[in-house]
């Protein structure tokens, strides 16, 4: 036991009123100070109980008396009150601790609802954190750091609340914390290093043991108060006060220590000196990132002794213009001394309305959270926009598939394709509608030679069409994904452009072969053979054998007329007066097959046209579904999730409540 340790130790050589935590509670006249060493199992059982004495009397008193002293207010030199964290109006004591209950439990849900969206958040970040221009892998370890020290914390007693006094050397901060606990625990002095290891004093120890093995700190400096104390002792119960290493330490883990204990305290008091309160090294690594936590930073400046009147109130004017400029615009400033007591009553109210409300651990997490999706709205940011447009889901451009099907029909030659089936039909048709003898003229005259081979050859081709990305110009695709992909992006944030725009891409390979695929099932198996085909067919083949018999029969009576080839023949044949006659009916038959033939000729053309126009749109409206599928889905799907990042980061951000926006991702 040192020198000063012992000069605050009664009979016994310990601290009168005082026990280590893990012992049983002290009488009035104290009990020797054991470690929690001796009894780490001890100290995890009470961890459920403590919970559950939070809210019995002693801590009710201790809530109410805080109120009274609340009333009177605590002010700074500076001439700008302390602030306090924000309470509602009361009417009495008790409706007063009924208020702080039920503003701890809405605090708490919103927490947990805000946590819940950080986690989404990380969650979607780390599947994009691998695209160019993804998630900051940094910003991602720090909140999964945050969630987990929020998980630990929040499962750790609920009745404690966690105190930190940090400063440098030589500022007075291990005499601050001495005089607060009424012992001098902690060694003091003004050499490097003082304080070498982290030193804990706790009002009311029930519970405690889990939460200071969390805190790390060390058995032999753990010290609580005895159950036995005075009223304005009991005000304090479920204080945990640690008094931090030097920042400054020339010992390499005491750093570790001081960052490692800053962000898990949920009040941070930082303790500043008349020579050294402008340090850039605090300021900058410490007090700089806590912008935003006003509510659970504090800065004292200590030593107050030693200045007069006048110059401690132009320390403090200094050290406002400091905060300020580091947007610390709403941290409070008290003045102590450590030596002569001065200052140290609204300090401890400070500490006494800290505890008494129970929110101090809720507000660090919720500053925390605060400052860690911050980081997150360059991720979710919005193009210039209404509160309405923010609130409306990002979507692919309507009519964007239909667009894309008329690109890909041209991609895939549908028009043309249409142009040859409708060829296929013609040609097909002539079998039986068209007139022989024209059929022979344009044989004779080389006009068509290998029309039955030109024939085969188209429907081979059409039917090739199915055979994959030959089928379509995969560079005409590409420039319909692009065109597409530069609408959809034009105003989406990093990294969502260029993963919507690697969606609507994604598919890219796949959509020749699907194309062919839609097309050669939409194409006819072969050109049906209609009724009304065979019917003209017929015709045409009568009239044909008439002009043959009628032709026959003209070469007959020349023969036999003229010639007088052979006797005894019948007059039908023999007659050159019939020869006009027959020569007509021959000259009419040729005409009427030329006639039907030219007719169902047009309309074989119509009905290959009309085809043709009903092939286009069946395919056409199949392409759409390819793009649909392909391209517009995983788009819509990816931007879906960019809708849920931003629903997810306004809750975690505290811009909106759960329940406004569950329908957004629904």
């Amino acid at each position: 036991m040192t020198e000063s340790r012992r000069r605050a130790a009664g009979p016994g050589g310990t601290a009168r009123g005082y026990t280590a935590i893990g012992a049983e509670p002290a009488e009035t006249t104290g009990k020797p100070a054991e470690t929690l060493g001796k009894s780490a199992e001890t100290s995890r059982k009470p961890a459920e109980a403590g919970r559950k004495k939070a809210s019995q009397p002693s801590a009710a008193k201790g809530r109410q008396q805080a109120t009274g002293g609340r009333q009177a207010g605590a002010s700074s030199p500076g001439g700008r009150p302390a602030r306090l964290p924000t309470r509602g109006a009361r009417s009495g004591p008790g409706d007063a601790a009924n208020l702080g209950v039920a503003q701890a439990n809405h605090a708490a849900q919103d927490l947990s609802a805000r946590l819940s969206a950080l986690a989404s958040l990380v969650q979607i970040g780390s599947a994009k954190a691998a695209e160019a221009g993804g998630f900051d892998e940094q910003l991602l370890a720090d909140a999964r750091e945050l969630l987990t020290r929020a998980g630990e914390r929040l499962r750790l007693s609920a009745g404690h609340t966690v105190v930190s006094l940090a400063g440098g050397t030589g500022s007075g901060k291990s005499s601050l914390f001495n005089r607060l606990s009424g012992a001098e625990f902690s060694s003091v002095g003004v050499t490097r290093p003082v304080t070498r290891d982290v030193h804990a004093c706790v009002w009311g120890v029930s519970g405690s043991g889990p939460l200071l093995e969390w805190l790390s700190v060390p058995n032999r400096y753990r010290y609580a108060r005895a159950s036995a104390l005075d009223p304005g002792e009991a005000s304090m119960a479920g204080l945990v006060l640690l008094d931090l290493p030097d920042h400054d330490s020339v010992m390499g883990h005491a750093t570790d220590q001081v960052d490692r204990l800053v962000s898990r305290s949920d009040l941070m008091i930082w303790v500043l000196d008349p020579q050294k309160y402008a340090d850039a090294a605090v300021h900058r690594r410490f007090l700089v990132p806590l912008a935003g936590h006003s509510e659970v930073v504090a800065v004292v400046l200590n030593q107050s002794d030693l200045l007069s009147p006048a110059q401690a109130e132009d320390c403090v004017q200094d050290l406002r213009r400091l905060l300020d400029a580091e947007e610390l615009h709403d941290v409070q400033i008290l003045v102590t001394s450590a030596a002569s007591g001065a200052g140290i009553d609204e300090l401890r109210k400070v500490l006494i309305q800290t505890v008494s409300e129970r929110r101090a651990a809720a507000a660090r997490i919720s500053a925390d959270v605060d400052a860690v999706s911050a980081r997150f709205e360059r991720y979710g940011a919005y193009p210039a926009a209404t509160d309405e447009q923010r609130l409306a889901d990002t979507v692919v451009p309507g009519g964007a598939a239909e667009r894309l099907g008329v690109e890909f029909s041209r991609a895939a030659g549908v028009p043309a394709i249409g142009d040859a089936l409708s060829h296929a039909t013609e040609l097909r048709a002539l079998d039986y509608v068209g007139w022989p003898v024209t059929w022979v003229i344009e044989r004779l005259t080389r006009r068509d030679p290998v029309r039955k081979i030109r024939l085969g050859r188209l429907w081979a081709e059409l039917r090739g069409v199915s055979a994959g990305p030959s089928g379509a110009q995969q560079a005409d695709i590409d420039n319909a994904l692009t065109e597409l992909a530069d609408e959809v992006t034009a105003s989406l944030p990093e990294p969502w452009d260029d993963t919507v725009r690697t969606a609507v891409r994604s598919k890219a390979g796949q959509i020749p072969a699907a194309l062919g695929n839609q097309i050669g099932d939409a194409l006819p198996a072969s050109t049906e053979v209609t009724g009304w085909w065979r019917l003209v067919g017929v015709c045409q083949g009568l009239l044909l054998g008439c002009v043959i018999v009628g032709i026959a029969w003209m070469i007959a009576i020349l023969g036999f007329g003229l010639g007088h080839v052979g006797d005894s023949v019948p007059w039908p044949f023999s007659r050159l007066l019939l020869l006009p006659v027959i020569g007509a009916a021959v000259a009419a038959a040729l005409w009427a097959g030329w006639f039907i033939g030219n007719q169902a000729a047009g309309r074989v053309r119509a009905q290959a046209a009309a085809e043709q126009e009903e092939l286009v749109q069946l395919i056409g409206r199949r392409l759409v579904v390819v793009a649909d599928d392909l391209v517009v889905v995983p788009a819509r799907q990816e931007l879906a999730e960019l809708d849920r990042f931003r629903a997810e980061l306004r809750i975690a951000t505290g811009a909106a409540e759960p329940a406004k926006l569950a329908d957004v991702w629904d």
